[in-house]
């Protein structure tokens, strides 16, 4: 697999809104900084995360001590800000949903070949012990991508290859019947797919995770018995957070013993399942679907 796409992402969510909110932003300014890969100016929006007072379509461009004073002048509850808009940006949002409660996301998208931390567990694991948080996790983009697309029409052959024939699909109209339709695949079986724990706030069945105290009750398993469960290759519980690893990296396939170790997952926290290929109702042995870029490199092997 070509390195370009081995970039790995994070996504944390929080019950309520972190306060303070800056904070947030010292911790991966820092982070970012310690590695040596803080840009030396920022591109930030003014809408996420403002009053609707200060609203521009235009954005800022601003250093990391710039953003700092920002978020405190105009008491933000959440930031956009970007390193650029190419394959070499870095975008981070911390997002407050404010139509469905007090709950945030804080995540971070990396270009294909933007410079930045291997490793994000180091910040996750600082903002884990400074804030209350439901859960964390860190994936590698590309299959995150692949396993979530439900669209046909948005490109879906284009970025992941040949659409799999046992995929169920459906048509949806728009809503006033204006636009073209969608027509849309039944991911609901993925193993790599998301689950909503409440609106605009995700788990994911990911190598790493790390599951503060409010996660539990959206859980159909406790932790006591994710702690017994025998096939995690490590397991750390701090007063803040528990830490699970079930597979040495990122997940980069849905078949194989990857997506044996995603459907254990999917078996224990939802008591849900999960098939590869769509249809066929099992986990198949050999690499079937995908990008090319996911597919394993057989040449290497032989």
């Amino acid at each position: 697999m070509s390195a370009t796409f081995d970039r790995l992402r994070f996504y944390v969510t929080f019950p309520c809104v972190p306060i303070p909110v800056v904070e947030v932003w010292r911790i991966l300014s820092n982070y970012l900084n310690i590695n040596g890969y803080l840009p030396k100016q920022f591109e930030v929006s003014q809408i996420v995360g403002h009053q609707k007072k200060y609203f521009k379509k235009k954005r800022l461009k601003l250093t990391s001590e710039e953003i700092e004073q920002l978020i405190d002048d105009r008491n933000l509850d959440g930031f956009g800000i970007e390193s650029g808009s190419n394959s070499r940006s870095l975008d981070f949002k911390l997002y407050h949903a404010k139509n469905y409660g007090m709950q945030s996301t804080f995540y971070g998208v990396v270009g294909k070949e933007a410079k930045s931390p291997n490793d994000w567990k180091p910040m996750l694991e600082i903002l884990l012990t400074r804030f209350h948080v439901a859960g964390a996790w860190q994936w590698q983009g590309l299959y995150r991508d692949w396993q979530g697309a439900n669209c046909i029409d948005s490109g879906y052959e284009e970025f992941y290859g040949e659409l799999p024939p046992g995929f169920r699909t459906w048509q949806e109209t728009s809503v006033d019947g204006s636009l073209p339709g969608k027509t849309l695949i039944d991911i609901s079986q993925n193993p790599g797919r998301s689950k909503q724990l409440y609106p605009y706030s995700y788990y994911y069945p990911s190598a790493e995770m790390w599951l503060g105290p409010h996660f539990w009750q959206y859980a159909k398993c406790t932790k006591e018995e994710v702690l017994a469960a025998g096939f995690f290759i490590e397991k750390r519980e701090t007063p803040h957070f528990l830490y699970l690893k079930c597979w040495p990296v990122a997940f980069t396939r849905p078949d194989g013993e990857q997506g044996r170790m995603q459907q254990r997952l999917w078996k224990l926290f939802f008591h849900e399942d999960c098939e590869w290929p769509p249809g066929s109702g099992t986990i198949c042995d050999e690499p079937t679907y995908g990008p090319p870029e996911l597919m394993p490199d057989f040449t290497k092997i032989l």
